[in-house]
């Protein structure tokens, strides 16, 4: 009995996979790849700290705060102090300006000048809202400004004038300390008219002209 024409290949197969599956078997097994080293502990705090840097929002800085000016109440504790200069009209016409010490009694001095009247008060004090210039020249006194002026350790009250005139001062004490008052006489027609209003004055001005005989024949409405 004759084999089969396909048996011989069919060995052939089988005796090659078994050498496949031999050599498969007895062949070392390939080395696996080496693990990463863990990084140290140095090198990755650095990086964890310059990404919490970055993440971190910036802070502004704080803003530079002016100095504050120095109170000129410290300046004066422990002198007397003046409050703000005064001025009034007198029922005769006349005119006064006075200012009170308090905290102690002081020495006043008067001097004179071109157009001011200037009294010292040895050792007294002013705060800086009390310095402010106060303006009476809309008034019909010869006054038209009163202002305190430190002057070292002492104050001045300084009084300009628009025309020289004769004034009187006199210091009244009190329980507190002393009130300084200056007094001006009733003001001359020419110190009137310049403190009477712009307007005013031009009014004055048209009426005189009016009654004069060569300006007779004006009509009431330019008046």
């Amino acid at each position: 009995m004759r084999p089969p024409r396909h048996l011989p290949l069919s060995l052939s197969l089988a005796l090659g996979l078994a050498s496949s599956l031999a050599l498969a078997q007895g062949a070392p097994a390939a080395p696996a790849a080496p693990k990463a080293a863990p990084a140290p502990a140095s090198a990755a705090a650095p990086q964890k700290a310059a990404a919490g840097a970055a993440q971190a929002p910036r802070k502004r800085a704080p803003r530079a705060r002016k100095p504050k000016p120095k109170d000129a109440q410290k300046d004066i504790t422990g002198r007397p102090v003046a409050t703000f200069p005064g001025f009034r009209m007198l029922p005769t016409g006349g005119s006064r300006v006075f200012v009170q010490i308090h905290g102690g009694k002081v020495d006043v001095a008067e001097s004179k000048a071109a157009g001011r009247l200037v009294y010292r008060m040895k050792g007294a004090g002013a705060i800086q809202t009390n310095r402010f210039p106060l303006v009476t020249s809309f008034f019909a006194t010869p006054v038209t400004q009163v202002q305190l002026v430190d002057q070292g350790n002492d104050l001045d009250m300084v009084i300009d004038l628009r025309a020289q005139t004769d004034a009187t001062y006199r210091v009244i004490e009190t329980d507190q300390g002393i009130v300084l008052q200056v007094d001006f006489p009733a003001s001359i027609p020419e110190q009137r008219a310049a403190a009477q209003p712009e307007e005013t004055r031009k009014r004055a001005v048209r009426r005189t002209i009016s009654q004069q005989p060569e300006s007779s024949d004006e009509s009431p409405a330019d008046l």
